[in-house]
């Protein structure tokens, strides 16, 4: 996945909100300005999991926080390098996966894993990563695509459809492109099955949103007169917040 980033990095990097004032959550997602759900990040020490151009990292630097972000896309930490310069802000940028955390030997009190763990390799060992780096009352904020979402992706047409076109319980990846040449893919799995997930790795559930997208959005995207209304009536992305069991 690192080269399969590396190679997207310029794509993702155009499509995602360029906001540093606050955290976001994907571009489907409202940011934590409506969300509110970190609280004052003064003096805390956060986690940036998956940090790609580094947006949430450098607004949680912003916000006071003592900020280590981690990737494995070499040129996404350049992006993110340079952002934290524009801005004028410090955050620790390592290059590796959830298998150099260990090596960090620091605990935080936040980890932001947003719109990543569908993308990891060893979800078990991410997620036991992350667990054993957390402070006992931390909190790790995992937002993903939600897995009903899933269900209307058309792979062959690389959108999504305006009725399911893949069974919720199929759990083979989810293959999808930034363009020529920039095959991606995602895991897929029922929600109840992320859920199991978390509790094998110790984590334990405070708080399960499934936002639906600013209205404005939803307005742009999916017009209530138009053939793909339906998508406004489900939810498109999953947060979890979640604390050591």
């Amino acid at each position: 996945m690192r080269a399969a980033w590396d190679a997207a990095s310029g794509a993702y990097l155009a499509r995602r909100d360029p906001t540093v004032a606050t955290v976001t959550y994907g571009n489907l997602a409202p940011d934590e300005n409506e969300l509110r759900l970190l609280g004052d990040l003064d003096g805390l020490r956060v986690l940036d999991f998956g940090c790609g151009g580094g947006h949430n990292a450098v607004a949680c630097a912003r916000a006071g926080a003592h900020v280590t972000a981690i990737d494995p896309s070499m040129k996404q930490l350049a992006s993110a390098r340079r952002l934290t310069v524009t801005h004028d802000v410090t955050v620790d940028l390592q290059q590796g996966t959830a298998a150099r955390l260990p090596d960090l030997g620091r605990i935080f009190d936040l980890i932001l894993a947003i719109q990543v763990l569908p993308y990891v390799d060893d979800l078990p060992a991410t997620l036991a990563a992350c667990r054993a780096t957390l402070a006992p009352s931390g909190r790790l904020v995992v937002s993903i695509d939600h897995p009903f979402r899933d269900c209307f992706f058309d792979a062959e047409a690389q959108d999504l459809a305006g009725f399911p076109v893949r069974s919720y319980f199929d759990t083979d990846p989810l293959p999808w492109s930034f363009g020529p040449e920039r095959p991606m893919q995602s895991r897929h799995l029922p929600l109840s099955a992320w859920l199991d997930r978390f509790t094998a790795a110790g984590l334990g559930l405070l708080r399960l949103m499934e936002p639906l997208p600013p209205p404005d959005l939803l307005d742009e995207l999916w017009p209530d007169d138009g053939p793909l209304a339906p998508l406004r009536a489900i939810p498109h992305t999953l947060i979890c917040l979640l604390t050591p069991a």
